[in-house]
């Protein structure tokens, strides 16, 4: 059975636009197969495949595309492969669960693939990783073992689109963000082992998203020119969100970082320039709520704009 987050309501609305539909033809899938055609799985299958950068299937584009009809893919062995790989360009995969894999599933080559409605259990390494452009990655679910696996989603590719995605318990990060202009949307990211998400990439949007109950930092940025509104970030061990070096014109507005181990808002580097920190509710975090390591006490040095924000405690005490 499907975790109840693969099936928002506004997920099939979201396929529909992007053109999405579901596969009909039913063909007799095999560990180690390419699919180049549109195939259903009808049964659960176990992979054993001992080579990590293999892939127990293969979804190749365009013509390609796996609906796994709930359906489950586990790998085994003493060296397992990836779960599936997505080549080519314009692949898709749905609806179905992937156990114990190296890294579950792998976007490449082309890009403009799509994956909706996926259960990852226990990852050896990454959940999903986006090594291409313009892919869709929609209302999929993800289970890590803590130190045992790495990170949820980790997005190195371009003007990827990410939304609806449960990332609970990984190793490592929740979600790493290398690429550019990607948008990350409506996204719940708990229990990660570290920090819940690394946005290192220029020009993202990371909008809505809930970031919880991480051992580390909620949101590191360190990338220029984000969006970064609308997210909770609540109860994680250090600080709720953190512009460390070379964070640059980025914009922070209508986030809540509360409750969390040490800082709200906390810019941690001189080179931190330029980004526009405004109408934040900050509120219960363990040392300030606001804070600007490298602010003069009159703030007179404004590298960055801090305005309109409701805090509990600040330092300097002119930060607002």
């Amino acid at each position: 059975m499907l975790h109840p987050i693969n099936y928002p309501k506004t997920l099939y609305a979201t396929l529909i636009l992007l053109g999405i539909s579901l596969s009909s033809n039913i063909s007799a899938i095999e560990c180690g197969d390419i699919i180049t055609e549109p195939a259903t799985l009808t049964e659960d299958l176990t992979c054993s495949i001992d080579d990590p950068n293999s892939a127990a299937l293969t979804i190749q584009g365009p013509g390609g595309s796996l609906y796994m009809a709930g359906f489950a893919l586990t790998c085994s062995g003493l060296d397992q492969s990836n779960g599936i790989a997505l080549t080519g360009s314009s692949g898709e995969l749905s609806t179905g669960t992937i156990n114990g894999c190296n890294d579950a599933i792998v976007l490449s080559d082309g890009g403009f693939h799509t994956v909706y409605g996926i259960n990852i259990f226990f990852p050896l390494d990454d959940a999903i990783v986006v090594s291409s452009n313009s892919n869709a990655v929609i209302g999929n679910y993800t289970v890590g073992d803590g130190s045992d696996s790495d990170d949820g989603i980790d997005i190195n590719g371009n003007y990827n689109y990410i939304s609806q995605n449960s990332i609970e318990s990984s190793g490592d990060e929740g979600m790493e963000i290398f690429g550019v202009s990607n948008t990350i949307i409506e996204n719940t990211i708990t229990g990660s082992d570290s920090d819940g998400v690394e946005l290192y990439g220029n020009y993202n949007i990371f909008v809505s998203n809930t970031i919880l109950n991480n051992d580390s930092t909620g949101i590191v940025i360190g990338g220029s020119s984000c969006t970064v509104s609308n997210n909770t970030v609540t109860g994680n061990g250090s600080s709720g969100i953190l512009l460390q070096s070379l964070a640059s014109n980025n914009g922070l507005s209508q986030n809540t970082s509360s409750n969390n181990g040490a800082y709200g808002i906390y810019v941690a580097g001189i080179d931190v320039i330029g980004n526009s920190i405004v109408f934040n509710t900050t509120t219960g975090n363990g040392i300030f709520d606001l804070f600007d390591l490298f602010e003069a006490e009159d703030c007179s040095i404004n590298n960055n704009l801090w305005s309109g924000n409701i805090a509990g405690s600040t330092y300097p005490n002119c930060l607002d």
